[in-house]
């Protein structure tokens, strides 16, 4: 199972509703202001909420990022966050993977699964790996 570190990249240390914003931080690794302000053009020039999936997803393809359908075991079932070593290659989660769960993002960075709270018993839905 991946390790779990406990970071607020929040710069005010607020835990309020920017999961997508700390998502797109970590899987990147830039800073939050440049997070906000790459979700703020893209939601503009495409009429998306600043934390809509679709803007998300527009900031990660500017970065190189695509978007993997929701994994599955041979048996059909779902894999958590924590089991993600097991779809992942080690390049992929150092550079970084932003994972949707139910109502959350989060993501993989350098091996780590890194937010406010500890989400790897979580069924991942999409992630998103860098190809270029």
């Amino acid at each position: 199972m991946l390790d779990y570190i406990n970071l607020n990249v929040n710069p005010k240390g607020h835990k309020t509703g920017d999961c997508a914003v700390r998502a797109i931080v970590g899987t990147l690794n830039i800073s939050y202001e440049e997070a906000i302000d790459r979700c703020v053009y893209w939601a503009k020039k495409k009429c998306y909420g600043i934390t809509d999936k679709q803007t998300v997803e527009l900031v990660l393809k500017e970065y190189g990022y695509v978007k993997m359908k929701q994994p599955r075991k041979i048996d059909g079932t779902k894999y958590t966050v924590g089991e993600m070593d097991k779809v992942l290659s080690r390049k992929q989660m150092m550079q970084g993977v932003l994972i949707t769960v139910a109502n959350h993002h989060t993501c993989i960075t350098g091996g780590v699964v890194q937010d406010i709270w500890d989400c790897r018993g979580k069924a991942v839905g999409n992630y998103y790996v860098k190809v270029r």
